[in-house]
C-alpha cells in the first residue's frame, strides 16, 4: 500500500495564506533547492504558496554547496517550512511588511539606522512548534527591514537542520546568534541587541558577515573596515584560505583594495599566511602566492624565489616562478 503524500500546508495554514492574499502584491520567492528531505519540503511548500497566491512566483535554482533555503529578499532567508504563527511572519515579510510601525520593541527604525553602521549576520534557530519563536522572528524581521543593506537574517529549523544546530551548540529554541559571537536564548530584548550591535568593534565581525559583504559585491567595504580601524579582522584569514575557490576569489579582491590603501596592513596578512603556508593544500597555496604578487614587496618576492626552488609540487613551484619573473619585468 502506498504511503500517503504529506501535504506541504495543513488546512489551517492554507487558511492563513489565503487570509493574507489581499496584502501580498506581485513578488518572487527565490528557492535554492536540493533533493534531500529538507529541500523537497521547501520545494513543495513554495509550489503550494504560489498556487494559493497568484501574484507570487517561484524562481528555482540548485543550492549547490549551500543548504536549501527560501530567499524572500536579499537579506531574509528561511531554512524552515513555516507553519502557524511562523507562517504569518513569513507572509508579512513576503508582503514587504517589516514591522517598522511597531512600538512594542522599545526602539524605532530611525534610531537603529542612526546607531548601527557595521554590517551584521544573524542566525535564528526555531521550531514550528515553539510558542516563543514567532515573537523572536518578529524582532528579526524588524531588524531586517530597518537595516536592509546591513543586516542579513537566516531563520533555521533546528530539527530540519540538526547538524547545523549541533555545530552552533543550539540546545533550545529560539536561539539567536549574531556574527557567530553573541547569542541569545529565548525572545531577545531588541534594545539590548541594538546596543551590542552599535558598540561592536570591527574585529568582532564574524566570517559569515564578511562573506556576505563580499558576496554582495562589497569587497571594497571589507578593505575599508580594516583600513579605517587599522586592524586585520580575524575572520578575513578564513576567507582567504576557504576551501571554496569563489570565496577565496572574493577575499583576494578585498585584499587588492587593501594593498592599495594600506600596504603595511596587507604585509601583516601575508606574514601570517606565510607562517601557516605548509598547512594548506595546493589550490590555497597558489592563491596565497598570487597575493604576494599583488603587494609586490621585494623581500616577499624573495620568499617566492625560495618556493620556486623548494620541494613543493611542480604546480606550486611554477606559480612562484611566474610571479617572480613578472616582478622582475
Amino acid at each position: 500500500m502506498d504511503e500517503p503524500v504529506m501535504q506541504p500546508l495543513s488546512p489551517a495554514d492554507e487558511t492563513i495564506v489565503t487570509r493574507h492574499r489581499d496584502i501580498i502584491g506581485p513578488c518572487r520567492i527565490r528557492l535554492a533547492y536540493t533533493d534531500d528531505p529538507a529541500g523537497q519540503k521547501m520545494t513543495a511548500f513554495c509550489e503550494r504558496i504560489s498556487e494559493l497566491l497568484a501574484d507570487v512566483s517561484v524562481v528555482r535554482k540548485p543550492a549547490e554547496d549551500e543548504p536549501p533555503a527560501i530567499h524572500i529578499s536579499d537579506n531574509m532567508h528561511f531554512q524552515v517550512v513555516p507553519s502557524g504563527k511562523l507562517l504569518e511572519g513569513f507572509l508579512m515579510a513576503l508582503a514587504g511588511h517589516d514591522f517598522l510601525n511597531s512600538t512594542d520593541f522599545g526602539v524605532n527604525a530611525g534610531e537603529i539606522q542612526q546607531r548601527i553602521g557595521l554590517p551584521a549576520t544573524f542566525k535564528m534557530y526555531v521550531s514550528v512548534n515553539c510558542p516563543y519563536c514567532p515573537q523572536a522572528l518578529q524582532r528579526a524581521l524588524f531588524l531586517a527591514g530597518a537595516l536592509s543593506a546591513r543586516v542579513d537574517i537566516r531563520i533555521i529549523d533546528a530539527q530540519l537542520f540538526s547538524k547545523a544546530a549541533r555545530a552552533d551548540q543550539v540546545r533550545s529554541v529560539p536561539t539567536t546568534i549574531l556574527d557567530d559571537r553573541f547569542r541569545w536564548t529565548g525572545v531577545f530584548d531588541l534594545s539590548e541587541v541594538v546596543n551590542i550591535m552599535a558598540d561592536r568593534d570591527p574585529a568582532q565581525l564574524g566570517t559569515d558577515t564578511l562573506k556576505k559583504m563580499i558576496a554582495d559585491g562589497n569587497a571594497g567595504g571589507v578593505a575599508d573596515l580594516m583600513g579605517d580601524a587599522g586592524i586585520i579582522i580575524p575572520g578575513f584569514f578564513d576567507l582567504l584560505t576557504d576551501p571554496k575557490w569563489s570565496v577565496r576569489l572574493g577575499a583576494m579582491v578585498a585584499f587588492e583594495y587593501l594593498a592599495e590603501r594600506d600596504p603595511g596592513l596587507s604585509r601583516k596578512i601575508l606574514e601570517t599566511l606565510w607562517e601557516r603556508f605548509d598547512a594548506f593544500d595546493d589550490p590555497v597555496k597558489g592563491d596565497i602566492l598570487h597575493l604576494f604578487g599583488v603587494l609586490d614587496d621585494p623581500e616577499l618576492t624573495g620568499r617566492l624565489q625560495r618556493v620556486s626552488e623548494s620541494s613543493e609540487s611542480n604546480a606550486i613551484k611554477q606559480v612562484a616562478s611566474e610571479i617572480v619573473n613578472a616582478a622582475r619585468k
